[in-house]
C-alpha cells in the first residue's frame, strides 16, 4: 500500500469516525425527538461509507489471496448507501415535520431498494460459485436428489436475472441514489418557505447549503461516472470524496455549534468542539513526530529513538495547555457567539437595564427570546399601579387584558420562585380566567417576577417553533432573565414616578406663576394711608390669597384676604374661583354684606366637595369719610391698633364661605385715625409652632404690633416674619402665610 493510499485511508477513517461521533452525540442528547433520531441515523450511515472505504484501502493488497474477495467484507461498503433513503426521510421532517398527525409508516418503503441491493451484493455477488454449489453430484440418494433437484432448478433459473442485475447494479443504483437526492433537495427547498423564525432560517440555510455542496461533489465524483462511464483519477476522486464528507459533516456540526441545530445542549456542543480541537492537535503531533524522525534520520544517518521519545514526553507535557488554548479559540469562534446563552444574557442585560418604557422593554425581551430560543410567542403580566390590577400583554393585545386580583391561577403563580411548567399548576385552573388565556395561548412555562415583597408579574412562555422541549440551559436563562426583568421593571416604575413628579412640579410651578400673576403687583397707595402685602405658600401653590380693587377715584378701595381649606392645587383653584366671584360682585357696587353673601352662594354652588370652604375677610375703605366697612366670614380677626396702643378685633360678619348656601353676613364700620394700623393675617402666621409644638399665637402678634406701631408697615412686616421664623426655627411651615398691613398716615 502506497503512502498516498495510507494518507487517504487515515483521512477517510477520521471523517467517518467524526460523523459517527456526531451521530452518537445527537442521539445521546435527546433520543426522544424524531428529528434527532433521523439525523443521527443519517450521519451514522454517512460515516460508514468512509470507514468502509478506509478498510477497503487497507485490505486491498491482500484481497487477491482472500476467498471472500468481492463477496462479503468488500461488499459491506454498500450498507452506507442506506444514507440516501435516510436523507430523503430527513427532508420529510426538516425544516418542519410533514409527518405530524399522519400515518406515514409506508414511507419506510423507501429503504427497500437499498436493502435489496445490500442483500444482492452480499449473498449473490459470485453467481458462478452459487451455481457450482447448486450442482447435484452423482451418487446421491434418490430421496435427497428428489428434494434438491427442483430447488436447484429454480435457483439456477433465478441466477440468470440476478446475474443480469449484477452486471449493471452500480449504474442502476447510482441512478436510484440520484433520484433520491433530487427528491430530498426538492423537499428541503419547499420546506424553507415555511420557516419564519430568523434563527431557524439560519440553521436551514447552513445545513441545506452544506448538504447540497456535499452531495453535488459526490454526484460529480461517484454517481455520474458510474452512469456515463467517465474516468476520474483515483487521487482526484479520493480528494473530492473527502471534501464532500467534510463539507456535509461540517455544515451540520457548524449548525449545531453555532446555531443550536437540534437544540443541542451547550455541554454537548462544547464536548464536540473539545473533541475536534483535541483531534486536530493529536494529528499535528503525529505529523510533527513523523517529520522530526525523518529529518533526524536523514541528518544523522540513523534513527534516534531517544530523541523521539524525548519529543513525545515534551509534547505530552505541553498537550493540555496548548489544547486548552486551541479549545478557547474555537469556542470564541463557534460557541461564544450570539447563540451562547451567556452572550444572550449579557446583551439583554445591557439593553433592558437602560430601557425606561414598559412596552419597549416587553418588545425587546420578546424579540430576543423568540429569536434565540425560537419561541412561538411570549406573554407578559405586570401589576399596574394606576388600575390597581394585573394586566396581561401579548403581541395581539398591546393595551393589556385586566386580570382579577383574586384569580386562583394568579395566586398559584404568586407562590412560585422559579420557572415552572404550566401543567404543574393546572390544578388551579378551575374558575380562573387567566388559566383560559394561558391555555389558549399554548403557554408551556410560567416565569414569576418576584421582588422581595410581592409578585410584580410573570412571563408566559409558549412552546418552540422547532417542537423541541425546554432544556436546562433554557430554564437557567429564564431564571437569570427574571431577575434582570425585576430590576428593569423597578427602574421603569421609578422612572414613571419621577416623570409624574416632574410633570406635577412643572404644573405646580405654572400654577404658582399664574397665582402670583393674579395677586396685585402694587397695593393701593394714597397720601392718607400706606398698604403692604406678603404671601408665602407652604407648598408651591397655596390656598391663601389677597386682592385689592379700586372702587372710586378718590383712593377708595376694596380689599380681601382669604384662606382656603387644604393645600396645593385644589386650594389654589378654589382661591381663584373666590377671587373671580368677588371681583364680579365688587364691580356691581353692592353693599359689603351683600357682596360677601353673594360670594358665599356662588362658591357653594361651584364647590364639588362638601369639604371645600374658605375663611374670608372683606372690607372697603372710603377716604372721604375715613371709614373702613367690613364683614368677616370666619377669618382670623384682623387687629386694629390705635395710635395710643389700644386695639380692636374686627370680628363682625358670619360663618365661612362655601359651606352653607343662603347664609347672611353682617357688616360693620370703623373710623380710622392717623397712625392707626390695620393688621390682616392668615392662620399660617399665628399657628406657627416651635420644637415643643407651642403655637406663636395671636397674643404675640398683637404685642408685637403694639410695640412697633410707630414703625413703617414694611418694617412691621419684616419684623413679625423674622420673629415667627426664629420662634419656629425647628419646624418647617405647615400652612400658608399671608399678611396685609394698612397704616394711616399723619395728616399734614
Amino acid at each position: 500500500m502506497s503512502t498516498q493510499q495510507l494518507i487517504f485511508a487515515v483521512i477517510y477513517f477520521a471523517l467517518g469516525a467524526g460523523l459517527i461521533f456526531l451521530a452518537v452525540l445527537i442521539i445521546r442528547d435527546s433520543a426522544r425527538i424524531r428529528l434527532n433520531r433521523v439525523t443521527s441515523g443519517m450521519l451514522f450511515l454517512a460515516g460508514l461509507g468512509p470507514i468502509f472505504a478506509a478498510l477497503g484501502t487497507v485490505i486491498s493488497p491482500y484481497q487477491a489471496a482472500s476467498p471472500l474477495k468481492e463477496s462479503y467484507i468488500y461488499n459491506l461498503f454498500y450498507i452506507w448507501e442506506l444514507f440516501f433513503p435516510a436523507f430523503l426521510y430527513f427532508s420529510w421532517i426538516f425544516p418542519y415535520d410533514r409527518m405530524v398527525g399522519k400515518k406515514f409508516r409506508w414511507r419506510l418503503l423507501v429503504f427497500v431498494p437499498h436493502v435489496f441491493h445490500i442483500l444482492l451484493v452480499l449473498f449473490f455477488s459470485d453467481t458462478d460459485r452459487i451455481l457450482d454449489l447448486l450442482t447435484i453430484e452423482p451418487g446421491q440418494s434418490g430421496l435427497i436428489n428428489s428434494i434438491l433437484e427442483p430447488i436447484a432448478s429454480v435457483l439456477t433459473w433465478l441466477m440468470i436475472p440476478i446475474g443480469l442485475i449484477l452486471t449493471s447494479h452500480k449504474k442502476f443504483f447510482a441512478l436510484v441514489n440520484l433520484g433520491y437526492v433530487i427528491l430530498a433537495v426538492t423537499y428541503l427547498f419547499r420546506g424553507m418557505k415555511h420557516v419564519e423564525a430568523p434563527r431557524l432560517r439560519k440553521q436551514v440555510r447552513v445545513i441545506i447549503m452544506g448538504i447540497h455542496i456535499s452531495l453535488g461533489i459526490y454526484i460529480l465524483t461517484s454517481i455520474l461516472p458510474n452512469l456515463f462511464a467517465l474516468e476520474i483519477s483515483d487521487t482526484l476522486s479520493d480528494l473530492l470524496i473527502a471534501l464532500s464528507l467534510a463539507v456535509g459533516a461540517g455544515s451540520i456540526a457548524w449548525a449545531i455549534i453555532r446555531y443550536q441545530f437540534l437544540d443541542i445542549r451547550l455541554i454537548v456542543r462544547q464536548s464536540l468542539v473539545y473533541t475536534a480541537s483535541s483531534a486536530l492537535l493529536v494529528g499535528a503531533y503525529i505529523v510533527a513526530i513523523t517529520q522530526l524522525s525523518d529529518v533526524l534520520e536523514s541528518f544523522l544517518g540513523q534513527q534516534m529513538p531517544i530523541v523521539n521519545i524525548g519529543f513525545i514526553v515534551v509534547a505530552l507535557i505541553l498537550f493540555q495547555p496548548i489544547n486548552n488554548q486551541i479549545d478557547n479559540i474555537i469556542k470564541r469562534m463557534f460557541i461564544r457567539d450570539k447563540a451562547d446563552y451567556r452572550n444572550i444574557m449579557n446583551r439583554l442585560s445591557s439593553k433592558i437595564i437602560n430601557i425606561l418604557d414598559r412596552e419597549q422593554l416587553f418588545k425587546v425581551v420578546e424579540d430576543s427570546l423568540k429569536g434565540n430560543m425560537q419561541l412561538k410567542g411570549v406573554g407578559f403580566s405586570i401589576y399596574d399601579d394606576a388600575q390597581q390590577a394585573y394586566l396581561y400583554f401579548t403581541a395581539s393585545s398591546a393595551e393589556g387584558q385586566k386580570l382579577a386580583n383574586t384569580d386562583p391561577m394568579l395566586g398559584a403563580i404568586g407562590q412560585l420562585k422559579t420557572p415552572t411548567f404550566y401543567d404543574r399548576i393546572e390544578t388551579w385552573r378551575r374558575g380562573s380566567a387567566l388559566a383560559t388565556v394561558l391555555q389558549t395561548s399554548g403557554v408551556q412555562l410560567v416565569v414569576p417576577l418576584n421582588d422581595r415583597e410581592h409578585l410584580l408579574g410573570f412571563m408566559a412562555i409558549t412552546d418552540k417553533t422547532t417542537g423541541f422541549k425546554f432544556s436546562y440551559e433554557d430554564i437557567t436563562l429564564l431564571s437569570t432573565l427574571a431577575n434582570q426583568m425585576v430590576v428593569a421593571l423597578s427602574n421603569v416604575r421609578l422612572y414613571r414616578e419621577s416623570l409624574i413628579k416632574q410633570r406635577l412640579e412643572e404644573e405646580m410651578n405654572l400654577a404658582r406663576q399664574i397665582q402670583v400673576d393674579l395677586l396685585p403687583e402694587n397695593p393701593p397707595c394714597n397720601d392718607c394711608y400706606s398698604v403692604i402685602a406678603h404671601s408665602q405658600p407652604s407648598r408651591t401653590v397655596g390656598g391663601d390669597f389677597y386682592d385689592f380693587v379700586d372702587i372710586d377715584k378718590n383712593g377708595g378701595f376694596a380689599m380681601v384676604i382669604a384662606d382656603v381649606s387644604g393645600k396645593g392645587m385644589p386650594a389654589a383653584l378654589m382661591a381663584a374661583q373666590i377671587q373671580a366671584a368677588l371681583r364680579t360682585e365688587v364691580s356691581n357696587h353692592r353693599m359689603v354684606s351683600d357682596t360677601v353673601t353673594n360670594v358665599n352662594n356662588i362658591v357653594t354652588n361651584l364647590s364639588s366637595s362638601s369639604g371645600k370652604y374658605a375663611t374670608l375677610f372683606y372690607g372697603e375703605y372710603h377716604p372721604d369719610k375715613c371709614e373702613f366697612e367690613f364683614s368677616n366670614a370666619g377669618h382670623n380677626f384682623p387687629m386694629l391698633v390705635r395710635s395710643d396702643g389700644k386695639h380692636e378685633l374686627l370680628s363682625a360678619g358670619g360663618t365661612i364661605v362655601g359651606a352653607f348656601e343662603g347664609t347672611s353676613y353682617e357688616a360693620k364700620k370703623v373710623r380710622l385715625q392717623p397712625e392707626d394700623i390695620l393688621f390682616f393675617y392668615t392662620d399660617g402666621l399665628s399657628e406657627a409652632q416651635d420644637g415643643k409644638e407651642e403655637e406663636f399665637g395671636e397674643d404675640r402678634i398683637l404685642e408685637y404690633i403694639k410695640t412697633h406701631r410707630h414703625e413703617s408697615p414694611e418694617s412691621i412686616k419684616e419684623g413679625i416674619l423674622k420673629q415667627v421664623e426664629e420662634f419656629s426655627v425647628a419646624q418647617a411651615p405647615e400652612d400658608d402665610t399671608t399678611i396685609v398691613i394698612m397704616k394711616m398716615n399723619q395728616v399734614k
